[in-house]
């Protein structure tokens, strides 16, 4: 009696109940593979050439751009300068336990040029705005994912100007990317100008004189517009700027009705955005007791625009007195991630509890952004601008972490703060 072949052995043998993934149609594996993390969708393009096709594609990018969950983007500053590092850190959290998974994006493969000599001015769309103001102000605008940037121009190499803020952002209208930036002339620093680039035109337009500078927040973009507080002597401030990408126009907004010192000053004051609404946190100090507390008031602008739309969600109060608590994301309705000095803690408001996270193991200086990476091509955006590939394609990133790691909160900072939520 002849004996059957092994199906195994000449590789037509299939599992039961398996199914070819090319028979899905490419709307549907599109749809499943817009909802992957970033770092398993980096893998996922080594599957086979369509999925690498159609992940690099404008549609794609479309898609994705629009689910792409908020991680954490780190530049951790030794005191060794060529040991800066740059991470993007996604977090997922059920409550009791969080998940960790990790990227390390590797010098002059993912942005030009070394971290030290770069500022990360802020981000539009999963692009970065970079500055290399210490060399000679050369400025990119960076896609880390992709390994891809653009360079582009100062707006007059024979300028005597003191540059005040840069930032990228997009006209929904247009389709456009632009990049603003407001200078003081050396000589005379009461005389701020404001130009602006479109990205594919290869031009500077002037914008006038803007109103007053400040540090751009690195997740301050929404509805096509840029938002900052304006610096301003000993904390005080009356608005807060911003600048219209369509209409290349700067406008004030109505701050929150914080309740003000009687010297009419605040502490601290940051901006951001939460759930597509202005977020502000205003941070107080105070006496208590004989020792001096701190309050963070966080207001959401529900009508954008509208003075009286700016609603208190939450208070957290007895802080230690500084203002070092800066809001990085929110992983759900309830627990927040902030900034606290050398790291990362975590708030959950339910249990009224601030820890310690291990999400960033540094005694160093370092910066903490909300950042949605994305797969958006600078090919598409460029018109016709030159597009340059940081070196090998292939070593965009490098994974740290595998399959993540499990981080508890531990250690409470400090141990008897409490909060208020409010409706």
């Amino acid at each position: 009696m002849p004996r059957k072949k092994n199906p195994r052995k000449n590789g037509k043998w299939k599992p039961k109940c398996a199914f070819d993934m090319e028979q899905l149609p490419q709307a549907l594996v599109m749809d499943i593979l817009s909802r992957l993390p970033i770092k398993s969708l980096c893998n996922c393009k080594y599957v086979c050439k369509e999925w690498l096709h159609m992940i690099h594609g404008p549609e794609f990018a479309r898609l994705h751009l629009q689910r792409s969950p908020i991680s954490i983007l780190i530049k951790t500053s030794p005191p060794r300068r060529e040991q800066s590092k740059l991470d993007l850190i996604h977090v997922e959290s059920d409550g009791s336990d969080m998940r960790v998974d990790r990227m390390r994006f590797a010098p002059l493969n993912s942005i030009p040029c070394y971290l030290f000599q770069v500022d990360l001015m802020n981000s539009c769309n999963g692009l970065l705005c970079l500055t290399e103001s210490k060399r000679d102000g050369s400025l990119y605008v960076c896609n880390p994912i992709l390994g891809q940037y653009i360079s582009i121009p100062c707006p007059d190499k024979n300028r005597y100007y003191s540059c005040n803020f840069t930032a990228i952002g997009f006209s929904a209208k247009t389709k456009e990317y632009k990049v603003v930036q407001t200078s003081f002339r050396e000589y005379n620093r009461s005389e701020p100008v404001a130009h602006i680039y479109t990205i594919g035109t290869g031009v500077w337009r002037s914008l006038g004189k803007p109103p007053r500078g400040g540090r751009i927040p690195f997740d301050s973009f929404l509805h096509g517009t840029l938002h900052w507080i304006p610096y301003a002597s000993y904390n005080y401030t009356q608005s807060i700027q911003s600048f219209d990408f369509e209409r290349e126009e700067f406008r004030p907004l109505p701050l929150p009705p914080v309740s003000l010192k009687k010297s009419g000053q605040y502490d601290g004051f940051g901006l951001g955005v939460l759930k597509g609404c202005i977020l502000s946190c205003v941070f107080e100090s105070n006496q208590c007791k004989g020792r001096s507390q701190g309050t963070v008031d966080m207001w959401i602008m529900k009508d954008y625009g509208v003075q009286e739309s700016w609603t208190k969600i939450l208070v957290i109060e007895n802080l230690y007195p500084d203002s070092s608590y800066i809001p990085i994301m929110f992983l759900n309705d309830v627990e927040i991630l902030m900034r606290y000095r050398r790291s990362v803690v975590y708030y959950d408001q339910e249990t009224k509890s601030l820890k310690r996270t291990r999400i960033v193991q540094t005694q160093s200086e370092f910066e903490a952004f909300g950042f949605c990476p994305c797969f958006v091509s600078l090919h598409d955006v460029s018109k016709g601008e030159e597009v340059k590939r940081i070196r090998d394609k292939h070593q965009a990133y490098n994974i740290l972490l595998g399959r993540g790691s499990s981080d508890s909160a531990c250690s409470s900072v400090p141990p008897n703060h409490k909060s208020k939520k409010l409706n």
